[in-house]
């Protein structure tokens, strides 16, 4: 089974917990149950998590509901533990740059803090 973590910033905060506290109960509820899904089934189908191409070794968690498509991004720390730092509705075919360079300063920020 794989873990699942929420990256937390010094100051204590999550900023996929913000995400998910900014979507309506629906939505929550169904980025909540692919969650759970991703943790249920590791390896997980990758209609639900992918590596992304062409970063630094980041992972996407993909949701669509009700015609949004929903994604949050991290890395995977080990083989048995994905760490998620991010959150945003996807509006375009490709994953803005912006959203990935967020990441992976939070991913940066994360390895420093546990060296």
């Amino acid at each position: 089974m794989l873990v699942i973590d929420f990256f937390k910033s010094a100051e204590g905060k999550s900023p996929v917990a913000e995400y998910l506290d900014g979507l309506d109960a629906k939505q929550a509820a169904k980025v909540l149950w692919t969650l759970s899904a991703i943790k249920l089934t590791h390896p997980a189908p990758s209609v639900y998590l992918k590596k992304m191409l062409a970063t630094d070794d980041l992972w996407e968690a993909r949701v669509i509901f009700a015609g949004n498509i929903f994604r949050l991004l991290g890395w995977m720390e080990g083989t048995n533990k994905l760490v998620l730092a991010h959150g945003f509705a996807k509006k375009t075919e490709k994953t803005p740059l912006q959203e990935i360079q967020i990441t992976e300063n939070r991913k940066n920020i994360y390895e420093n803090k546990e060296t």
